[in-house]
Parts: C-alpha cells; sequence; structure tokens
C-alpha cells in the first residue's frame, strides 16, 4: 500500500508539472521547464545512479532559468528546481531504504531526521507558493498559473517526503 501511495504521488507531482507544458498556448521556451521538473520528479526516486543524474540535471536546469536572456521567461522556476533538488537528497540520504524496497520499485527514501528536514522544507514552500497564489488572484495571471505549478509541485513533494517517514 505504502509503494502503492508514493507512486500515485509521484504520478500525480509528473502531471502537476507537465499539465503548462501541454496548454496548446504555452510557448516553446516556458516549456521545458516543466518537462524537466516531470522528469525530475519521475526518476529522482529511482535511487542510485538515476537520483545522481537527476540533481544536476535539476541544478543545470535551475542555472540555464536564471541566464539572462532566459530569466523573464522562465526565472520563477530557479527556486522550484533548487528545493526539488534539495528534497530529493535530503530524503534519499537521510536513512536505509525500507524492508522489501528493491532498486527501482518502491522509491529510494530512507525515514528519518532529514526526511522530516525535507518535510517542513516542502511544507514551508509549498505554503509560500498557496500564499503567493492567492496574492496574485485576480491579478497577474501568468503569476497565478506560475505560482500555482509550483505549488502543486511543492505539495507533491511535501507528501513524498510524509511518505517516507
Amino acid at each position: 500500500m505504502h509503494a502503492f501511495l508514493h507512486t500515485m504521488a509521484v504520478s500525480v507531482g509528473c502531471v502537476l508539472a507537465l499539465a503548462p507544458a501541454l496548454v496548446p498556448s504555452a510557448r516553446p521556451a516556458r516549456r521545458w521547464p516543466h518537462v524537466v521538473m516531470a522528469l525530475g520528479m519521475a526518476t529522482g526516486h529511482l535511487g542510485g545512479l538515476f537520483l545522481s543524474v537527476t540533481v544536476l540535471a535539476l541544478l543545470t536546469a535551475a542555472w540555464l532559468c536564471g541566464s539572462p536572456s532566459r530569466r523573464a521567461e522562465t526565472g520563477q522556476h530557479i527556486q522550484d528546481f533548487v528545493v526539488m533538488a534539495l528534497l530529493l537528497v535530503l530524503t534519499a540520504i537521510s536513512g536505509p531504504a525500507p524492508a522489501g524496497a528493491s532498486f527501482g520499485h518502491a522509491h529510494a527514501h530512507g525515514g528519518g531526521s532529514l526526511t522530516t528536514v525535507a518535510l517542513v522544507i516542502g511544507l514551508a514552500w509549498t505554503c509560500a507558493r498557496l500564499i503567493r497564489v492567492l496574492t496574485d488572484w485576480g491579478t497577474d495571471r501568468r503569476a497565478l498559473n506560475q505560482n500555482a505549478c509550483s505549488a502543486g509541485m511543492a505539495a507533491s513533494m511535501a507528501f513524498m517526503a510524509l511518505l517516507a517517514l
């Protein structure tokens, strides 16, 4: 049951990450961060080499979003990429893998104190993005969509940290 809930959380996180990229009106320059987040969500939970490659890909994507030429289009995702990489690392190194979890089958998370820290960071990230959604309500549609996407990603990462406890 635990593995099923975790798989569902990863799936929901991937769908939330991909949703803005699948909107027909989205420009190609705004689609790639969502694809990277979805792939990061899926592969980061496999552990081992996949986790290392995922963290490097997320940090590279954050760096690319921060370049002067892309900051206006995708700069809001810098924090999302960095926090997502941090949460993946914290939950992966927190402790031993659960009994019966094989590589790539259930998830790469242990349990323990660092997973609790990841949960707190995920909840704080979710609340911060939800507050921004509420303050942007009715003003800037683009900012509202970006913050809603980030809040959904943060909530799914926080839920996965909760499942890893």
